[in-house]
Order: structure tokens, then sequence, then C-alpha cells
């Protein structure tokens, strides 16, 4: 669980929706850099509105981590993170007994006079349990105020026991545990915002895991999105390098024999190395020190070093929409 800042308000952004509506929703992400795109902001009032979970699917870089990054750090919510891998077990998502505390506890209170059987009963109390990260959000969100946020990041790597483990928990609220009872939170305003994202690659989730979802797919942004979003992520970024920025990339993801093509994420970090290294203009030169930002796999990193030249060209020409986009970005700034 990853804590909220003490010193700062808590947003309910359940209450934002429904007093304040999509667009100050959307102006408090885009606070913290992340720019949501239209449909994704209405899927997501629809998930906050109903209290279900929501199943993000759709190719890595795009940009569905850092919403749910976005919603807990512009809200200032609690966070729990479940990665998705082989070998999860049902301590790492709901429960566990602490067992050499329970037995210490029998042989103590067996000790001080209580029968056994007495004593073997007090050991499967709210003390001994230890919570796993799905679980504990929901325990969060029945005791405390603030909504909990619940990330399972490439969702598409458990396994489907881990799937069936969740299913009453998604669709109830709560989990129930043998010889203790219930944990969680039955009243479905009071949810916590459950996001489970999926690359759509590895196994495909079940049926009844879908049916307890909603579901977006998020594709990766038009390029006047990725304007935005760039000078979001990057503010101290040059009109200049920018706009070569965006023509860089698009030359890139264009040149055939490029397996990987680059995506939002692989953007924004070249970017934000360009910025950081004090950059105002993009050459060919930076561009080929620069490469394995835009490179994930060996043949990739050959053809483009011998389409440099190609990409030079791409990324000099005039393109007027793009002149465009950044005259919108600078009007709306002043």
């Amino acid at each position: 669980m990853q804590q909220n800042n003490p010193g700062l308000p808590i947003i309910n952004p359940r209450k934002l929706l429904d007093e304040s509506g999509e667009q100050v929703l959307a102006d408090l992400l885009s606070g913290t850099g992340y720019v949501i795109q239209r449909g994704m902001l209405h899927d997501l009032c629809h998930v906050l509105r109903s209290g279900l979970p929501w199943l993000i699917e759709g190719p890595r870089g795009g940009g569905k981590t850092a919403l749910a990054e976005a919603l807990a750090e512009a809200c200032n919510l609690p966070m729990f993170y479940l990665q998705g891998m082989e070998g999860l077990t049902l301590v790492d998502v709901l429960y566990d007994w602490d067992r050499e505390a329970q037995t210490q506890w029998v042989r103590q209170a067996v000790a001080m006079g209580s029968g056994f059987e007495e004593a073997r009963a007090g050991q499967w109390t709210r003390e001994f349990l230890l919570l796993g990260e799905a679980l504990a959000a929901y325990e969060t969100a029945a005791q405390q105020d603030a909504v909990p946020i619940l990330i399972c990041d490439e969702f598409d790597k458990v396994s489907e026991k881990i799937e069936d483990m969740l299913l009453q928990l998604f669709a109830r609220g709560y989990a129930h545990i043998p010889r203790f009872g219930g944990i969680g939170v039955r009243d479905q305003s009071r949810w916590p915002v459950v996001i489970l994202l999926s690359n759509d690659q590895r196994h495909d989730l079940s049926s009844p895991m879908r049916s307890r979802c909603l579901y977006s797919w998020l594709p990766p942004p038009a390029p006047r999105e990725e304007v935005r979003i760039l000078k979001a992520r990057c503010p101290q970024a040059s009109r200049l390098l920018l706009g070569k920025m965006v023509r860089l990339i698009n030359a890139v993801r264009n040149l055939p024999g490029i397996t990987d093509k680059p995506g939002l994420r692989e953007s924004i970090s070249l970017l934000s190395a360009l910025t950081n290294e004090g950059c105002d203009d993009l050459s060919i030169a930076e561009i080929e020190r620069h490469l394995c930002f835009l490179a994930r796999r060996r043949l990739d990193l050959e053809n483009l070093r011998k389409s440099l030249a190609r990409v030079e060209v791409m990324m000099n020409a005039p393109n007027d929409e793009i002149e465009g986009w950044l005259d919108e970005l600078e009007e709306v700034a002043q």
C-alpha cells in the first residue's frame, strides 16, 4: 500500500464528479501531467458512478498505468498495487493467517489456564489475519473516508486460479474467510476504484471476470493528442523541440522494418531526456545519441541507424497541421 500525502487534502473523485462534472475531473488529472482521452474520461466517470472494476486493455506504453496512478495522485488517495505475474498466491491477493503468532497465542492462553479448545477458538481473530493487496484495499474502503485505488497491473499474466479468487470480491465487495467471516465493504458506493490493466498478450481473461468489469480499450493517442500529452508531461520543452519530436516519432513509426514501434512511453522518455540535457533543438546527431530510447530490438536498432538520413528529412519537413496544434497550445497557455 502506498499511503496518501497527509499534508494535502483528500478528494473523493465520486463526489467531485457528482458536484462538478466531467471536465473538472479531467482538469484535475491534467494537473498531474496526464491528458485523458475523451472516450476514456466518459468510461472513468461510469466506473466512478457504478463502483465496478475497470478493465483497461491496450498496447504497451499507451498510458494505462499512468492513468491509474494519475487518478491516485490527483485526488491524493491511498493506492494498492498488485503486479500480475506467475506465482501469485492467495497470500499475495487475499489473505493468510500468521501461523507463528497463532501458535504462541494458543500456548500462552493454555499456560494462563484457558482450555485448549477455548484457546484454539481465540486464534481466528483479525489480530492474526494478514491481508493481501486486493482484500486490504476493500477493508481500507470500509474503514476510511478516502477512496482507495487498487491497481492490478499486467493482469493478463495472472493465472486462472487467481482470477477465480477475485471473482467474489469484485462482484460483492467482500471475501469470505473460513473460521472468520467476511472482510470488505458491502456498500457498492464505497468500493475502492479497482483498475485492471492488460496488454492482452499472455492469456485471455475469463468471461466471469470480464462480466464483473466495465471495459475500455485504450488506443494510442492521435497525433494531436500526443502533442498535448507531451507538452503536459514536459512543459519546459521548447516549441521547436516539441514540434520536431512529434515529427521524429511519426517518422520512426512509419519506417519499414521497425517491429516494435515506439509508443507514447518512449516519446515521453526521450523528450524528458532531451529537455533535461538542455536541448532546445533536435539534430540528427542528437537522435543518434538517443537511439536507445527508440529501439527495443537489435534489428530495429540496426534499421534505425540505416534510416537516419530519411528520418532527418521527415523530421525537418514543414507540417502546417502540427504547427497549428502548437499554436493552439500557446493560445491556451496565455
